[in-house]
Parts: C-alpha cells; structure tokens; sequence
C-alpha cells in the first residue's frame, strides 16, 4: 500500500511545482516585446509569458526568436514570432496590428529594441553613424509608441507602453555621443506621450538600465566592461532578467497608478 501511495505522490509532484509557482496575474493580456529575441527582450518575454501574457516576441532574428517562442511554448505558454525591422515603418505598422488583426487588442508594447555606437568622440561621429542612432534607437521607438497608442485609444479599454532608454540618456557618457541623445530622446518622449493620454488610461513609461550583460556591451570589449564594473557600487554589471522585473512590474495591473516615470535599475550608478 505505501509503495503505491509513493508513486501517485511523484507522479503528481510536477503539478503541484506548476500551481505553486506559475504566477497567472497577466492572463489575457497581450504583449508586443521589440527587440525579443536576446537580452533585456528575451527575459522580459520569458517572463511576461510565465505570468499568463501572449506574448509577440518581434525581431530580425528569425532563428533565435523562433527558439524563443518554442522555449514558452515548451513551459505552457503563448507566443509568435513577428518579424520585425524597427528602422522600417511599414514593419512596425504590421508588427502593430498583428493582434488586432488576430481580434486581439494590444495590452502591453515593450519597446526594447536598439543598438549602441562604437565608442568615438561626438566631432569624429560620421553622419551615416548618427543617422542610424537615431533611426534605430529613437525614431524606431517613436513609431511603436505612436501607432501601439493609436489602437489603445479606439480600444478605449488602456493600455501599458514601456520603453527601454538607458542611464546614458540622463547623463554624458564621453564617446557614447549619439546613443546618449537618442536614449535621452526616449526618456522625453516616453514621459510627454504619457501626460497626453493619461486619462485614457494608457500609461507610458521609460526604463534606464545601466551597464547590464548583453551583447550591446561588446563594443567595449572586455576591458571596457571591467572598466563599468569598477564604477558601479554594487560591483558588477546588471543582469537582463533583473530589468525584466522592472518592466513586466510595469506592464502590470500592480503599477496603475504609474505614468511618465523614469526608472533607474543601474546598480547605484550615478550619470
């Protein structure tokens, strides 16, 4: 008799790990995440889809994104694969109606995608270097936010926009020129696109991380990342699924009281 009562127990282990531990607090809502399929993106969307969200996990990394999608899927979760290049319009025209297009409204637009420059003093940028700073990192970022607002608004039921600036946008970061103006761009269209629609009911909010483990970091090389540690009092670098927190907490129903607010998760840096 015992031994039977052992194996019924074990067999139903994995499904009491599940209902203890699977957070369902975004059930029903859906999730745009640009930039998805590594880093920052890649956590946020692993999380938002353990917490119950379909998540749209939107790159030019086809391989990777795909891997992505087949990594919730494999936990119980919910998501597609979009491509998307944020330097083109009509791509992200089409990345944002992908739900409604699906009768799905958008709930949560994290815009996360961007790159950084190859460190080079401000007088020596080229202008095809600060064209596509700019393109990539802000106007790419604009486009999301202005048509994402766009369905919210006929929706009329709000919404949750979070963008990915940096703490390089609140501060100079010498040789860091365009992606600093580009990032300080975000914060300042993040925080008056949220006053404009605020009673809405879309909240719209910026996050600054500091020097965090992804591949953007790799343009300062190894001694360049020694060298960030070193002025970061907690001693080390960031971790993605550390700013991931921040930004599902922010696409959630526990921030509804937040709007046009900037957030910095670096550590303790001062910019």
């Amino acid at each position: 008799m015992s031994t039977n009562i052992e194996i019924k127990w074990i067999a139903i282990l994995p499904i009491l790990s599940q209902i203890t531990f699977m957070d369902k607090s975004l059930v029903g809502k859906n999730a745009i995440v640009t930039g998805a399929a590594l880093g920052i993106g890649k956590e946020t969307s692993l999380l938002l889809a353990r917490k119950g969200a379909n998540v749209i996990v939107s790159d030019i990394k086809e391989e990777e994104g795909n891997r992505l999608v087949n990594e919730i899927q494999n936990f119980g979760g919910t998501a597609s694969f979009v491509y998307c290049d944020v330097s083109r319009e009509e791509d992200i025209i089409q990345l944002t109606n992908y739900l409604p297009n699906q009768n799905k409204r958008i709930d949560i637009m994290v815009n996360n995608a961007g790159i950084a420059n190859k460190p080079t003093f401000m007088h020596k940028v080229s202008t095809e270097v600060w064209n596509q700073l700019i393109l990539l990192d802000l106007t790419s970022v604009f486009w999301c936010q202005k048509y994402a607002t766009k369905l919210m608004l006929a929706d009329k039921k709000g919404g949750s926009i979070i963008n990915v600036a940096s703490i390089a946008g609140l501060g100079a970061s010498p040789s860091l020129g365009p992606y600093c103006v580009a990032k300080a761009g975000v914060i300042e269209l993040s925080t008056t696109g949220a006053l404009e629609v605020a009673k809405a009911g879309i909240r719209i909010n910026a996050v600054c991380p500091g020097w965090t483990e992804t591949a953007i970091l790799d343009v300062a090389g190894e001694r360049g990342k020694s060298a960030m540690e070193k002025n970061i009092p907690m001693g080390r670098l960031g971790k993605p699924n550390e700013v991931a927190n921040l930004i599902v907490f922010l696409a959630s129903d526990e921030s509804s009281f937040i709007t046009g607010s900037v957030y910095k998760i670096d550590g303790g840096t001062r910019s």
